[in-house]
């Protein structure tokens, strides 16, 4: 598992060589180092830096003859972050403390070139290899423990996945086997993607952004489904999904929302209701999980500046402060008020003026606004 940034350089080319005679303000913006730059120190707290907003890391190096290395290279394209990271082995790990902290809502993708990692995301084993793909919610926890690798990784904002997927969260810990056709046409698009983001202007990026997600989108939902189906639960590909999960998205804050006024908004009876949301933990257990997330990231982005828990609790419906206390230790392993204090100390380190991550910048400037 791996992210980038630091330092700001000039537009480079997939070698990483600047090119000079690029005009420059048409340009993405670059960021990374180089292992190369740096002693050995150095390189350990510029990565540590670099990852800081996205993950915990020790164990760097273990059990390896030579010292931790670490390089990087990465373009913003607008609302999404690509890069080539190569470092030693490590632990990654992102617990429910860090994901307050960072109070950022995102996908990853990564394409293993060389190495690759075992680990646990939430509660779903993986192992990953040179050529495998895998995905990260960055609202869920994870472990990995990485050898030496290099990869290929793609930052994209949840809500443009949202917009084309059912259930973003099941993207958690999903692995694309190298040999696989699609995960060979994605490390195809990706590899490109990474090679011409120097090249592309700022006007050519939107478009491609657009295009990008929607490839992945339709070849992950292919995947998403076809597990499904394996695991006996094909309703849960159901085109009505999606747009009752939409009007769900769009009415979380309205007391009204439950099963009855869903059903009767969309003709259905309440057992019809109840067997399309079967596969997903039945509508109530849904419901209640949306308001949750978005309990969750108000907690997060507020900073703890004047943002009542009980008033969270009241704007997503999630009853007393006693019981929104249970929920939400129950779905995330600590209590709204620790949540609150981690998002605090992320936005104190963030203003920090010895902060200078590029990356860590550019992913709290592309999260939700937190409240003033």
């Amino acid at each position: 598992m791996t992210d980038h940034g630091t330092t700001t350089t000039g537009p480079a080319d997939a070698s990483g060589l600047t090119d000079d005679a690029a005009p420059i303000s048409s340009l993405l913006p670059a960021f990374g180092f180089t292992a190369d730059q740096m002693d050995g120190d150095a390189n350990v707290a510029a990565w540590r830096e670099a990852v800081a907003t996205l993950f915990e890391i020790d164990e760097l190096a273990a059990g390896e003859p030579g010292p931790f290395r670490a390089d990087i290279r990465s373009y913003a394209m607008g609302p999404v972050l690509i890069g080539l990271s190569r470092a030693s082995g490590q632990r990654f790990r992102r617990t429910a403390e860090t994901i307050a902290r960072s109070g950022v809502d995102h996908i990853i993708l990564q394409l293993y070139v060389t190495g690759g990692f075992d680990g646990v995301a939430g509660d779903r084993p993986m192992q990953v290899g040179a050529g495998d793909i895998c995905l990260f919610d960055l609202a869920q926890t994870l472990e990995t423990r990485a050898t030496p690798f290099e990869n290929v990784t793609l930052v994209v904002p949840r809500p443009m996945f949202g917009t084309h997927l059912l259930r973003v969260d099941d993207l958690h810990g999903l692995v694309l086997p190298g040999s696989s056709v699609i995960a060979r046409l994605l490390a195809g698009h990706l590899t490109a993607l990474f090679e011409f983001a120097p090249r592309m202007t700022l006007d050519q990026c939107q478009s491609v952004v657009e295009g990008t997600v929607s490839l992945l989108a339709a070849c992950l939902r292919n995947e998403i489904e076809r597990s499904d189906i394996d695991a006996g639960h094909p309703g849960a590909a159901n085109p009505s999904l999606m747009r009752i999960r939409q009007y769900i998205e769009a009415g979380l804050a309205s007391e009204d929302l439950s099963a009855t006024s869903i059903a009767d908004h969309f003709g259905l009876s309440r057992a019809s209701l109840y067997r399309l949301f079967a596969p997903v933990g039945g509508i109530a257990d849904y419901i209640r999980s949306r308001r949750l997330h978005r309990a969750f990231f108000d907690l997060a982005n507020s900073g703890g500046r004047g943002l009542r828990i009980s008033e969270v609790a009241r704007r997503w419906q999630l009853g007393s402060d006693a019981h929104f206390a249970r929920s939400f230790k129950a779905a995330y392993g600590i209590t709204p008020r620790a949540a609150r204090e981690a998002a605090l100390l992320g936005l104190q380190r963030g203003t920090d003026a010895t902060n200078s991550a590029t990356i860590s910048r550019w992913m709290r400037e592309i999260a939700p606004p937190r409240a003033d």
